[in-house]
């Protein structure tokens, strides 16, 4: 995690202990942060990942979060993965 003014860029191989501490850090500072970058490299280890980033858009909708956006991913190990976020 790398906190940079107002953006805030994440890895998205986290392990569940990782995710648990980016929802503690981020909750009490989401008004300060604009934009949530993730860095793609690696595996996505969890899907909880993506219920913390799509939470975190519904408290904050002018979040931005152009991982979520792309509604894609390309990974290496599991092939295309689709999501829909609903509003």
């Amino acid at each position: 995690m790398e906190f940079n003014g107002d953006v805030l860029t994440v890895d998205m191989n986290m392990s569940m202990e990782e995710i648990k501490e980016f929802e503690e850090f981020i909750r009490p500072r989401i008004d300060y942060i604009e934009t949530v970058e993730v860095e793609e490299e690696g595996v996505l280890k969890s899907s909880a990942f993506l219920a913390i980033l799509v939470s975190l858009k519904r408290t904050k909708p002018e979040l931005q979060i152009p991982f979520l956006d792309k509604k894609m991913l390309n990974s290496q190990v599991h092939g295309k993965i689709h999501w829909i976020c609903h509003d």
